[in-house]
């Protein structure tokens, strides 16, 4: 998992010094210009995958289920995002994303029932961030945040009357841009989010809880845009 979360960043900066190796010799400022004359809007279009780090506590009939859990398939998906600059250096950023569908499987003495239940699901998330400079055309960056993870189209599998609550989660996201020209950007980046949901149904009559925890890792590379 850790070359796949590497491939990515190493793509981007790799693509950016391809594409425009002149443009690393121009000062940071001609991509967000002065203190008195910046870009404020930068816009990212990003292919990216998303990695879970699932786990449940479950409980059918009000009894826990010793070592029951599930698990979720890995996820490809597109993200877009707008960070509007207050400042050379600080921006404030809206993130989203199309929302993959993901299946929960049983897992430990569950793993027999397959598939519990079917959702699409999407983060929304708000941060703000700070670029750094002096690195010529690339320009890193951090953000702290809070996602709200909207879940869709739940259907039923081996649990019926499914319902899968909307959570919020602390986000943090490292990334990069790589400026090869005055508009244009290389981007790729790494978001941590840390979620957890409250998932209630029926199982053969019986109520059914748990508690997921998703935790997803997304990366994802692509192309940025100044205005």
């Amino acid at each position: 998992m850790k070359e796949a979360l590497l491939a990515p960043l190493l793509l981007g900066l790799g693509l950016g010094t391809v594409s425009c190796p002149a443009w690393a010799q121009h000062s940071p400022a001609d991509a967000i210009g002065s203190s008195g004359n910046f870009k404020r809007w930068l816009v990212h279009v990003d292919v990216a995958n998303v990695f879970t780090n699932e786990s449940a506590d479950i409980a059918v009939g009000g009894a826990p289920v010793p070592g029951g859990s599930v698990s979720m398939e890995d996820n490809a998906t597109v993200t877009f995002d707008a960070s509007y600059f207050l400042t050379p250096h600080f921006a404030i950023n809206a993130y989203a994303g199309f929302p993959p569908r993901a299946h929960l499987e049983g897992a430990g003495p569950l793993a027999p029932f397959g598939t519990l239940a079917s959702t699409n699901y999407g983060p929304l998330t708000v941060s703000g961030e700070y670029h750094f400079s002096g690195l010529g055309a690339l320009r890193p960056y951090v953000g702290v945040g809070v996602t709200y993870a909207v879940f869709l189209n739940v259907d039923d599998g081996a649990l019926s009357d499914v319902s899968v609550d909307n959570a919020f989660g602390p986000a943090l996201k490292l990334g990069m841009d790589y400026d090869v020209s005055e508009r244009w950007t290389v981007h790729a980046y790494v978001q941590q989010v840390w979620l957890k949901t409250d998932v209630s149904a029926m199982a053969s009559g019986a109520p059914a809880s748990a508690r997921v925890t998703i935790d997803p890792t997304i990366v994802g590379v692509g192309l940025g845009h100044r205005f």
